[in-house]
């Protein structure tokens, strides 16, 4: 379990073998129609982000998912602080929308990715995000 990691390159070219390892992680759930929900990912390592995938089959116009960092347990800030959004997407009815990040954003470990996805309709979404993660090694 990599945590306290030094390595943060500035941008994907800078990305160095030795020092990562891909490690795409992927994360689902139903929404119940009419509500907000997360769908997280907590990570163990300390990880750089470059993008994601985003896939909901049965959404409803007016749907929204944003993308967020979250401290849930309170290593850098009180429980549950946001401490990033990444993206806000409008939902159409069914997307599979990839979110590629212009540099690499590193998430420490004891941290959640997030979606937060509010169903707006009266059916019961399903949603899915693939991580595009690399795994700090140093």
């Amino acid at each position: 379990m990599p945590s306290n990691t030094v390595y943060n390159p500035i941008n994907v070219n800078d990305f160095e073998k030795s020092k990562l390892n891909f490690d795409a992680q992927t994360t689902s759930g139903t929404i119940t129609a009419g509500t907000t929900q997360n769908v997280d990912l907590a990570l163990t390592d300390d990880c750089l982000m470059t993008g994601a995938w985003l896939i909901v089959n049965g959404g409803n116009y007016g749907d929204t998912a944003v993308l967020q960092v979250v401290d849930v347990s309170g290593l850098f800030a009180p429980p549950g602080t946001v401490l990033n959004s990444f993206a806000n997407w409008s939902i159409p009815p069914t997307v599979s929308q990839t979110f590629e990040m212009v540099y690499p954003a590193k998430i420490y470990a004891g941290l959640t990715i997030r979606i937060a996805y509010t169903s707006t309709g009266s059916s019961n979404p399903f949603v899915a995000i693939n991580y595009m993660l690399h795994k700090v090694l140093v």
